[in-house]
Formats: C-alpha cells, sequence, structure tokens
C-alpha cells in the first residue's frame, strides 16, 4: 500500500487538520436560496461558471439513478437542494453540494451520459423511456426548461476573508471523503500563490527531507509548506490557532506579486537543499515518524535566516534535539503560542551565529 503523509505524522501535531474548535471568530453569512431554472443551470454550467474543486469525486450515479432523477422533474417531485459558495471578487461559484445533480442536468442536455453512450432516459415511465432531450416532445422540453432547482448561495460577509468556507465545505459537503483543510485552501485561492505550493513540494530535496518521493494526494505534505512560510515569515505574530493562522497566510500569499512569488521559491529550495546536505534523509523523523514541530521549526529558521545559519548545522541540530525545552515543545500542545515560541527560540539559538 502506498505510503501517505497521514501515516507517519506525529500523532500529537495532527490538529492542524480537523476543525478547529478554539477559533472564536465572529462570522457574518448571507445565505439567500434562488430557484434556478434546469436551463439556466445548464448555460452556467456550459460557460465555466460553476467550479466543481478537482478532489472531489468523479461522476457516479448510474444510468438509471441519473433517469430517475430527470424524470423527477418531469413528475414534479420535490428535489434536494444544492449549496453553492460564492468567493469574495469572483463571479463563479463553488459547488459545496450537488455535483451529481448539476453533472446529471448537463449531460442530459449535451445528449452524452458518457463516453460510449447516448443520455436515453431508462427505466423511467413509457412516455419518456429510451428518449433523450432532443427527443421528447416540444412541451415536456419546454415544462423541463422552466423546472427549478432551489440552489442556496452563501456568502461570508465577516471577517473580511473567506475562512467561512471550511464550515461550508465540512458541513455541507456530503458526497465522497470529507474534505481537509488544505484541499479546502486549494479551491478558495486558486492562483500563483497556490501554484507555488505545488512547486516547492516537487523539489527533491523537499522530498528526501520529508522521507516521501511521491506527493500525498491529500495534499497534507503542501499543507507543511504553508505552514513553514507561514512561520517564517509571520511567526511574531502567531497567536494558538496553526489552521486559521495558516489559512490567514494562504490569503496573503495568494495576493502576492510574481517577484515576492519568485524570491520565497528561491529561499526555500535554498533552505531545502542545505539542510538536506547537512542532515540527510528523513532528519525530522524523530522517534519514527515526522514530527511536524521539529520540519516547521527547523525549516521556517532556515528559509528566515539563510545566511545566518551555522556552518555546522549538523551538530547545532543533533544539540537541539537534546534540548529539553524544544523536546518538549515538539511534543505537547504544539500549537499554543507559548509552545510555538518556545520551539522557535531554541531553534534560533541552537542553529543561528550571533
Amino acid at each position: 500500500m502506498a505510503t501517505t503523509l497521514e501515516n507517519y505524522l506525529e500523532v500529537e501535531d495532527t490538529e492542524l487538520l480537523d476543525d478547529d474548535a478554539s477559533d472564536n471568530v465572529r462570522y457574518e453569512i448571507a445565505a439567500y436560496p434562488t430557484d434556478f431554472t434546469l436551463r439556466v443551470l445548464y448555460d452556467k454550467w456550459q460557460t465555466g461558471q460553476f467550479i466543481i474543486p478537482d478532489f472531489q469525486r468523479q461522476y457516479v450515479w448510474t444510468l438509471p439513478q441519473a433517469s430517475r432523477f430527470i424524470e423527477s422533474f418531469l413528475l414534479g417531485l420535490p428535489i434536494p437542494q444544492i449549496f453553492l459558495y460564492r468567493p469574495r471578487s469572483e463571479s463563479r461559484m463553488i459547488v459545496v453540494d450537488g455535483q451529481q445533480r448539476l453533472s446529471t442536468i448537463a449531460k442530459f442536455y449535451n445528449g452524452q451520459f458518457d463516453d460510449n453512450r447516448k443520455f436515453r432516459l431508462r427505466g423511467v415511465s413509457d412516455q419518456w423511456n429510451n428518449r433523450s432531450y432532443e427527443e421528447l416532445n416540444e412541451d415536456d422540453r419546454d415544462y423541463l426548461n422552466d423546472c427549478t432547482l432551489r440552489s442556496i448561495v452563501i456568502q461570508q460577509l465577516l471577517p473580511n476573508d473567506n475562512t467561512s468556507m471550511y464550515r461550508f465545505f465540512e458541513r455541507l459537503n456530503t458526497g465522497g471523503v470529507q474534505l481537509n483543510a488544505m484541499e479546502i485552501r486549494k479551491t478558495i485561492y486558486r492562483g500563483d500563490g497556490y501554484d507555488l505550493l505545488e512547486r516547492l513540494n516537487g523539489d527533491g530535496k523537499w522530498r528526501k527531507l520529508l522521507g516521501n518521493p511521491k506527493p500525498d494526494n491529500r495534499l497534507r505534505d503542501v499543507e507543511i509548506i504553508l505552514r513553514i512560510l507561514a512561520l517564517a515569515h509571520r511567526q511574531d505574530e502567531y497567536s494558538s490557532s496553526m489552521k486559521k493562522f495558516i489559512t490567514d497566510y494562504m490569503e496573503l500569499l495568494s495576493g502576492e506579486d510574481e517577484v515576492s512569488l519568485k524570491r520565497m521559491e528561491q529561499r526555500f529550495k535554498q533552505a531545502c537543499h542545505i539542510v538536506y546536505e547537512q542532515l540527510g534523509d528523513k532528519p525530522f523523523h524523530l522517534r519514527g515518524p515526522l514530527n511536524l514541530g521539529a520540519i516547521d521549526s527547523v525549516m521556517a529558521t532556515a528559509v528566515r535566516s539563510l545566511e545566518s545559519l551555522k556552518p555546522d548545522l549538523k551538530s547545532s541540530f543533533d544539540e537541539l534535539c537534546e534540548d529539553d525545552a524544544f523536546k518538549e515543545s515538539i511534543t505537547r500542545n504544539t500549537s499554543r503560542t507559548d509552545v510555538v515560541n518556545t520551539r522557535f527560540n531554541s531553534a534560533r539559538a541552537f542553529l543561528l551565529s550571533s
């Protein structure tokens, strides 16, 4: 079985992947129902106005299932509503819940169920059985076009970001595997900032430091890079919620210009090269699994202070790992503010020249 980061992360510090109950932020949400007609939904689908996160499950309905769904409209039966999220400053909407329903509508209007089959209704009432959209009589086509699917469109008013997106994906997305925080960030903050994280995750020295040649299919390794960059640039502002801290930084990263992103890329790769040349493979696998506290403090310190790293980094790192305060800070309450400060102070004291 393929190894993933989930298999070798320190158990004590996996809270950044879970819901953060300590996040006492006040949210103001606007959620309004819209009764889009099927024809309008199809037109929006065709023009790319719906964003389907690429980590969501593929289309899984069978032809009979899809046929009964379309027949429900023709019969006037109630259909479960879908949930859409409209990010700030964007006209397109992210499909939180309803991918299978929207895909089925698009397939029926397009007339193609899959690569090998036309979409003709199967297992439905005789008047519609074995008919495609084009083969319905004109009255039925007009009726179907005017049928509506209740859509709940959600927007965040406060705070001035997209952080509430976590709540909607975690609580409303009922299809497939529950999404983790980094998968949601990828959806919200598409663009050059996220592309940088993907490039860094493919760096050969970085993969050797992680001890895993293949990227993790749930983006846990990408999240570690984001965590390192956030702590390298803003550790002094950290306050007790690692998930919120790195999400806030992801929003900042998404707004950086090309020159800044290139500089970050160069420094991160240089840090990986130096640390790997001095420490070798898997230096942060303390007591077996990858220790997030060790890798975030050492790598963020290296990224931030490349020019000040001690020449004999190996001896300094070995001494750091024997320091009682540092050992405590990477094994217990690792996201608490004072604990984060302790391990970064220790890392700087041992790894940087005065």
